[in-house]
């Protein structure tokens, strides 16, 4: 009589128990920032974001009011208000007493405006 062999086989990766590595976390960490770090595109997107964020959108000086009267052309010291356009549109910029209007400025987003209330 022949003998019989029997063999089982098992498709597909055999399942191991989920072992903790000492480094995992750093290596996701650097993985992530490798990530991004080769994408210019959506580190620069992101820089600009944050910026606006941050710092507000550029607005160009374009109309003003003397604080006093004004006696020729020129001068003018001081600005009761001071009228922007830009990115949120057309903003009135009240500066500190003696002060004036600059050319460009940077002004915070008003939120307010665009939620609509």
């Amino acid at each position: 009589m022949s003998k019989i062999e029997v063999k089982i086989e098992r498709k597909g990766k055999r399942r191991r128990t989920p072992q903790r590595r000492p480094g995992l976390l750093r290596a996701r960490a650097k993985g992530a920032l490798h990530a991004v770090l080769m994408r210019p595109r959506l580190l620069t997107a992101g820089a600009l974001i944050g910026g606006v964020l941050y710092f507000g959108t550029p607005h160009i000086a374009w109309d003003y009011q003397c604080a006093h009267q004004m006696h020729g052309i020129g001068t003018c010291e001081a600005a009761r208000w001071c009228a922007y356009y830009g990115l949120q549109g057309r903003r009135i910029d009240r500066p500190e007493a003696g002060e004036m209007c600059t050319l460009f400025k940077l002004m915070t987003i008003d939120w307010k405006k665009l939620k609509g209330a």
